[in-house]
């Protein structure tokens, strides 16, 4: 029955869909139609309320966000109306606050469907509220057909006497569920029941059940008669019987949604060899670290570690014995810490450590002697003894910074001090005697004239497609060659100018430039196609970016289509109206939208909820153990089937092995972005690469790892020497 069809039904059901966006509803239509269906569509609550009357839908489909009357005024109306009160109401809608979904059951829904859903989830749900409801309105006629129903049904089901709170009824399901029999639950109150008393949720049952006809809960725990518990989601309805009033209480087991939820969470903020946390959890802690310092007059040092000699160990033992030497290593630096200490692997063999709380300088000290006097002692990795050591550099909060940015740098700077005066030793920051802190000054000075001066320059890297091995696109990336030290490192000047303040006069200059720069392309005759343009914080927020881009598009000449703006999860973007309200005036101008860094953030399945995307860009961080580590593929597979089932495209950046291609290609990856292609080049070097490379060599260099595609190698090669 849950195949696609309602197999048992001879008059055929119809469901009519509310949303005011209709291109929200094709795949919608087209699997409901599937299963036999008839579907009829209104946009807005005002004709859904109408069209409801006039052709007696089986079952409405209901959007929350709609103009005029929303989908819980449209359902109060709908349930205050004799003619339309009984037809069951299931909510779609991005919002996922539980007061939303309260309020969705308090409206008169029967089902609340957040999006993103699987579409077969939908229908599942569908198809069951189709024979709850037939269920009910043949229930006194044919108690034996609403015996099937409720004895085979997936979901745990529990019958209440509504007075007494008695359990009158238990299905299979539900006995399965918690590993009890019926007979064990009948006739007992269900506040008093195991395993219902044992979560506080479930005394509240009654008391809310008696005063309205619908509850929701998102998440229960049960504990069962194994020793194990579940996660539940609970919907409770009040329905009137012959001789009594019945409330029936719906458990969906989501202990594997949870259990996936949490592992990807886990694998976004950990490192996928050694487990340790990444930057961003790092960053995060060391934020809370500074604010518990500066409230209570306090200190916290960072320890910047490097491994001295781990590349050569990389290249002559490989790297399947350099990450099993970097698991020993962050096991080692785990017993060296307190519980309250956090060691983070940033990437390659860089570590950081933050020691919160710390009473004097001395405290940091005895910890880095301790760090290097460990990594001393030789690593056994297969059959071989390594010795290796490492470098500590420690900046202090809050002689050093004030921020994490600010101290992270301070530490490594100093960590680079102490490789240069011999490695195997610890320095602290000292700027006066640090040719980084210098360089710093130096580039704070001389960065906010650059712009007028002419020094700032776009490279661009080409975006390919993996099923017309085509170029499809190149994202414009910032450069800047200084009159003195030539090209500087983006992760050098980036952050100066967000601390400046000139990021977004920087970042409207980029924007102009990538779009004249396409248009002239187009107008030699090179095949059109898309720029993406990375856009800061600073010009997300400050001032009206909006009319910007509209500006750029009409002073350019440039087709908005050919236009994508990529927006970094980790640049504070949040999920305040604002934000959706700048990001639909944007697509309304007919530009693409782009995710990047997908996973890095906090909150990276909240955002695809709501945001208007075309694309989700998966970071290069998880890209460079993807063929390695299985936690890294782990995370991969999971972001490509989160952007299919939304109807999202997928670029993976930062591929630079013939494996991480491959790997991309059975996973049905759209596009991909590296070095294996072509490393970043100026303007005048890509019309050459535009008329002739493509992926039509791709077979050779996935076999081996060593070829590039024809017209992409010499091109990297040149850009590379730049």
């Amino acid at each position: 029955m849950m195949n696609g069809a309602l197999a048992t039904e001879s008059v055929e059901r119809t469901v009519l869909i509310v949303d005011d966006n209709p291109a929200n509803l094709g795949v919608i239509v087209d699997h409901l139609e599937d299963a036999g269906l008839h579907v009829s569509v209104a946009q807005g609550g005002e004709e859904a309320l109408k069209r409801a009357q006039f052709i007696q839908p089986d079952l409405i489909l209901l959007d929350v966000m709609m103009p005029g009357i929303d989908g819980f005024e449209t359902c109060r109306r709908l349930k205050a109306n004799e003619a339309t009160r009984e037809i069951p109401v299931i909510f779609m809608t991005a919002l996922d606050d539980i007061h939303d979904k309260v309020a969705a059951f308090a409206a008169g829904g029967v089902d609340y469907v957040s999006k993103p859903f699987q579409v077969e989830e939908l229908l599942a749900r569908v198809i069951t509220h189709l024979e709850l409801r037939s269920a009910r309105q043949r229930l006194i006629e044919s108690e034996l057909r609403y015996r099937r129903l409720f004895e085979t049904a997936s979901d745990g089901i529990v019958l209440l006497d509504r007075e007494s709170g008695r359990i009158t009824d238990v299905n299979p399901a539900l006995s399965e569920m918690i590993n009890l029999s019926p007979s064990q639950l009948l006739g007992r109150t269900f506040g008093e029941t195991e395993p219902f008393s044992n979560n506080p949720s479930c005394k509240r049952v009654l008391d809310e059940l008696r005063h309205r006809d619908h509850v929701w809960f998102e998440d229960w725990i049960l504990e069962t008669g194994r020793g194990t518990s579940v996660n539940v989601e609970v919907n409770g309805s009040v329905y009137k019987a012959a001789t009594t009033t019945v409330i029936q209480c719906n458990l969906r087991d989501i202990t594997d949604r949870k259990e996936a939820e949490a592992r990807i969470r886990y694998m976004a903020l950990h490192d996928a060899l050694t487990g340790l946390p990444n930057r961003t959890l790092f960053e995060d802690r060391l934020d809370n670290a500074i604010a518990q310092a500066r409230r209570h007059h306090g200190q916290v040092a960072v320890l910047m570690l490097d491994l001295d000699r781990f590349k050569n160990i990389n290249d002559s033992l490989g790297h399947h014995v350099g990450d099993e030497l970097l698991e020993q290593v962050a096991a080692r630096l785990r017993a060296c810490l307190r519980e309250s200490d956090t060691a983070a692997r940033l990437g390659g063999d860089e570590f950081a450590i933050i020691l919160p709380e710390i009473a004097s300088i001395e405290d940091a000290e005895i910890v880095a002697k301790r760090i290097l006097e460990v990594l001393q002692e030789p690593f056994h990795v297969e059959q071989h003894e390594l010795n290796i050591g490492g470098s500590i550099g420690i900046a202090r909060y809050p002689d050093d910074g004030t921020d994490h940015g600010t101290l992270l740098r301070a530490a490594d700077a100093a960590m680079y001090d102490a490789k240069a005066q011999g490695r195997g030793m610890y320095r602290f920051f000292s700027p006066e005697l640090n040719e980084a802190a210098q360089l710093r000054h130096m580039l704070v000075n001389d960065v906010r004239h650059a712009r007028q001066r002419g020094e700032f320059l776009l490279y661009y890297q080409p975006q390919l497609s993996l099923a017309s091995h085509q170029i499809s696109g190149v994202e414009a990336l910032l450069r800047w060659d200084h009159p003195k030290h030539g090209i500087i490192s983006p992760a050098l000047f980036i952050p100066l100018l967000e601390e400046l303040g000139l990021m977004s006069d920087v970042g409207e200059w980029v924007l102009r430039t990538a779009c004249r720069q396409n248009a002239e392309w187009q107008a030699q005759g090179l095949p059109p196609m898309r720029t993406a343009v990375n856009l800061s914080a600073q010009q997300f927020y400050r001032g009206n970016i909006v009319k910007t881009v509209a500006r750029v598009l009409e002073e350019s000449g440039l087709e908005p289509k050919w236009l994508e703006l990529e927006l970094t999860e980790t640049l504070t973007l949040d999920e305040s109206e604002t934000t959706i309200e700048i990001m639909n005036g944007l697509k309304n101008l007919g530009v693409g939208l782009t995710l990047d860094d997908f996973g890095t953030g906090w909150s990276s399945l909240s955002y695809l909820r709501r945001f208007p995307l075309d694309r989700i860009k998966i970071d290069r961080s998880f890209m460079r153990d993807v063929t390695t580590h299985e936690n890294a593929a782990a995370v991969v597979h999971s972001i490509l089937n989160l952007a299919q089932s939304l109807g999202l495209t997928c670029i993976a950046e930062g591929v630079e092995t013939a494996e991480q291609l491959q790997y991309l290609k059975q996973q049905l990856c759209s596009e991909m972005q590296g070095f294996f292609f072509s490393h970043p080049l100026p303007a005048a070097e890509m019309p050459t690469l535009l008329r002739a490379a493509t992926l039509a060599g791709l077979s050779s260099a996935e076999s081996d790892g060593t070829v590039a595609p024809p017209g992409a190698a010499t091109l990297a090669k040149s850009a590379m020497g730049k």
